[in-house]
């Protein structure tokens, strides 16, 4: 096995322990599912009992705040005449639909009643101080439309002393309002009172005081649905608010019928037909009296909840097999693959290293051509060099050390092309200036004056093409050396190669001496017939500009592209 191949086992030996682990800990979760629907559905009751009895404590703040303003507005020094209590009590009932009445009575019995019953307002005014006793009652329409004027109703004039809420006021220990129970069950009506010492009737105390109507007071703070529902009671296990007969009704009365107040018990559970329950009562301590708040939670939706995770561990679980599944085999696959990898390497290997050794031997035989070629341009030249000595004419000798030295510049391009590193991409900048060193020495002393630069900007090309490429510049800088520098002060020349795009390409050799127009006017030189026959053979064309000096430029394209 590979080092490589040792940290992938691990990584898999990891990855499968770890999923054992979770179909452990998914079994653990589906072993343990059955007692999540009762765990829920405590919760489920815990939270609507909590969120039930802050909605309580909010509501019945705001109707001790109300009576509190009341009992401020009462103590507090202002006009509290017939007309002024009306219009402020009126707009108290208006907005506080729960409230049936409001009143306010003194110590002697005299007091001051709104309430409304049906569709009339009822103003009732009590004097118990006087003989005899005597109630003067106003009513009216809630439109406004009045039925009577200082109209006398002896029997509405009890006395407000004997009522509940006047002893639960005056026996409360701390100031604030004190909550009592109607006497009647079947109004199921409710009174907050509360103390008043002193006020501008001069009387010892006051109490001040509410009916309310639970029905209409709980409305807004229990909620009724099948998911969840809550009820309120009496210290009996009386309710304060009317049972209908639907489901979560029956149900209600169902829990009701086997709770017993003051007795510990636990959670009720109901089942109605294929409906399930769970209640709950809890008390609710007011301030005089004690209540109890009851909740109850429908079953259905939580063990709908309870079934969609059972569902979804056993998805789970079978994804994870599944996923150990394609683990598996996903891992004999990689064996396998790199097992045809590691083949195919091997092969490669042995490929790369038998075409590197024929791409070798093709070079050395590349190399070997280029050096015999050279060696017979050599001999070539050295018959001529013999025959220019049997010549007898000095303008034939010449002519035959012109074409030897065209030989040796042939040879000279073979002798620098197989001493590159790669002749499949030959560096032109340093073949090039390599062979305008070696031609300058071929025309010394003459040429010790004259320097080079060649500037290639790094194009590379093929060996046949450089072979084109190399003799033009010898034919050019020969020509440089025999006609631009005739004098001994020497001079320059300079060589530049450019890539102009879409496969074009420049040579130019350009000097500072005094040109070599004589030369270039006569078409049948050789040396220029020569440049211009060498140039068609890679698809270019020569072009001559004179000014300070000569430059000829060649434009061609690659035989290798």
């Amino acid at each position: 096995m590979s080092r490589r191949r040792i940290p992938e086992t691990w990584a898999i030996i990891g990855v499968s322990l770890l999923m054992v682990m979770a179909l452990g800990l998914l079994a653990r979760g589906l072993v343990r599912n059955t007692d999540r629907a009762a765990q829920l559905g405590d919760l489920a009751v815990s939270r609507a009992m909590d969120s039930q009895h802050t909605m309580l404590d909010l509501l019945l703040k705001t109707y001790a705040w109300d009576i509190q303003q009341e009992a401020a507005y009462l103590t507090g020094g202002d006009s509290t005449s017939e007309k002024d209590l009306q219009e402020r009590w009126l707009a108290v009932l208006r907005s506080r639909f729960a409230i049936n009445s409001i009143g306010v009575a003194d110590d002697r019995g005299n007091g001051s009643l709104l309430q409304h019953e049906d569709s009339i307002w009822r103003f009732s005014l009590t004097r118990m101080d006087t003989v005899p006793a005597s109630c003067i009652v106003r009513q009216w329409s809630m439109r406004g439309q009045a039925y009577g004027v200082d109209t006398l109703h002896p029997a509405v004039g009890t006395d407000p002393r004997k009522a509940p809420w006047f002893s639960q006021a005056l026996e409360a220990r701390q100031d604030g309002p004190v909550w009592t129970l109607g006497s009647d069950t079947a109004s199921r009506t409710m009174h907050l009172s509360m103390l008043l010492r002193g006020g501008e009737r001069k009387a010892n105390y006051q109490v001040v005081h509410f009916d309310v109507d639970p029905d209409a007071m709980f409305a807004g703070a229990s909620q009724w649905g099948k998911e969840v529902s809550s009820i309120m009671l009496t210290s009996s296990g009386t309710p304060l608010t009317l049972l209908d007969t639907s489901v979560v009704g029956r149900a209600w009365a169902k829990a009701l019928a086997s709770w017993r107040p003051f007795e510990r018990s636990d959670d009720v559970k109901i089942t109605l037909g294929e409906h399930s329950f769970v209640a709950r009562m809890a008390p609710y301590d007011l301030n005089g009296i004690r209540l109890f708040s009851g909740v109850m939670v429908g079953f259905g939706p939580i063990e709908h909840w309870n079934d969609e995770g059972r569902t979804a561990l056993w998805w789970v679980s079978g994804l994870l097999l599944l996923l150990g599944i394609l683990l598996v085999t996903v891992y004999l696959q990689s064996r396998n693959a790199e097992m045809r990898v590691q083949r195919q390497t091997r092969r490669s290997t042995i490929q790369a290293r038998n075409l590197a050794q024929v791409t070798d031997e093709r070079e050395v035989l590349d190399r070997e051509v280029h050096h015999r070629v050279k060696n017979n341009l050599q001999v070539v030249s050295s018959l001529l060099n013999l025959q220019a000595e049997r010549v007898p004419l000095a303008e034939a000798q010449k002519e035959f050390i012109r074409g030897k030295r065209r030989i040796d510049s042939m040879a000279l391009v073979h002798h620098k092309l197989y001493r590159q590193k790669d002749l499949a991409h030959v560096d032109l900048g340093i073949f090039l200036n390599d062979l305008a060193t070696a031609l300058a020495a071929m025309y010394a002393p003459e040429s010790r004056g004259v320097s080079h630069t060649v500037d290639s900007a790094g194009v590379k090309m093929d060996a046949d093409t450089s072979i084109q490429l190399g003799m033009i510049t010898c034919e050019l800088l020969a020509n440089c050396h025999q006609h631009a520098f005739p004098y001994s002060t020497g001079g320059h020349i300079d060589i530049i190669v450019r890539d102009v795009g879409e496969g074009n390409f420049t040579l130019s050799v350009k000097d500072n001496g005094k040109g070599s127009a004589g030369a270039a006017n006569n078409r049948a030189a050789l040396g220029l017939e020569i440049v211009e026959a060498l140039s068609e053979q890679l698809d270019g064309k020569v072009r001559m500009v004179e000014g300070e000096g000569t430059t000829m430029e060649v434009t061609f394209r690659s035989i290798g592209r």
